[in-house]
């Protein structure tokens, strides 16, 4: 699974930006997002601020901002 963000604009909804995260990070991930089974990877979450500060550390990417969605999904 390649766990990756997805920035989208608030009012279009239009997809602005995709960032993946590092596989090696799978395990912090999991225990930053609180997934405890393998189908929680499953789903699309939306993103607390903790968890995109988190997320910007471990990439090296600005990804707040305003008038933004930004969710985290894992794709297969």
């Amino acid at each position: 699974m390649k766990p990756t963000v997805e920035i989208f604009d608030v009012t279009t909804e239009e997809l602005i930006k995709t960032i993946e995260i590092p596989i090696s990070y799978m395990d912090q991930l999991a225990a930053l997002m609180g997934w405890t089974k393998s189908e929680d990877f499953c789903f699309v979450y939306d993103l607390l601020p903790e968890q995109i500060e988190t997320i910007e550390e471990w990439t090296h990417i600005t990804i707040h901002g305003g008038n933004r969605i930004i969710q985290i999904v894992c794709l297969g």
